[in-house]
């Protein structure tokens, strides 16, 4: 009888406790946005992103995940346009990172290796906070995560002016995409 709970306490123990996947650096992560302006338009790319999910046994509602971008690291292709973006409009020096929390409010299991997701929780941005729905997927292969997803949002919204560079404008609604791998710790 001994033989049998010891086992089962172990059990119990490792499936109580919530389970951590991280940013795995030894993949590519990515986040993009996609700007519309009125000659042309133009995108801006980092890979600076940190983050992780904690859950129990699986997916569910209490699954909160965490992401942190470091906005000084967005590149545009063009140095001066990145200058402007970064101390004009961003004002990295002193709002430097973009950070969303929230837990998972959906959940629909596809596969064993794939979830449509809805999370919900903060964005903050340039220092505003505001409520976000956020639609996307995990993908899960073996160890290592996926999480894909596509939203926009309205650069007013977190008190971010509208861009301008001589006679361009750039357009307040900004598409982001996000392709983040996570790993299951320990």
């Amino acid at each position: 009888m001994l033989k049998l709970t010891i086992p089962l306490c172990f059990l119990l123990f490792f499936n109580i406790y919530p389970q951590t996947l991280s940013i795995s650096h030894q993949q590519i992560n990515t986040l993009k946005f996609l700007a519309q302006s009125t000659f042309s338009d133009f995108e801006g790319v980092t890979n600076a992103i940190e983050g992780s999910i904690s859950f129990d046994s699986a997916f569910t509602k209490e699954s909160e995940i965490n992401l942190m971008v470091h906005l000084d690291s967005l590149d545009t292709g063009i140095g001066l346009r990145n200058s402007h973006m970064r101390e004009k409009y961003l004002d990295t020096e002193k709002y430097p990172d973009a950070d969303f929390t929230g837990n998972i409010s959906s959940i629909n299991k596809i596969s064993d290796f794939e979830y449509d997701v809805v999370v919900s929780g903060m964005l903050k941005i340039h220092g505003v906070e505001k409520l976000f729905k956020i639609n996307g997927k995990i993908f899960r292969y073996g160890k290592l995560y996926k999480i894909e997803t596509n939203f926009k949002i309205n650069l007013p919204d977190f008190n971010i002016e509208q861009p301008k560079f001589l006679f361009t404008k750039v357009d307040n609604e900004i598409v982001i995409q996000l392709s983040v791998y996570l790993i299951k710790q320990g």
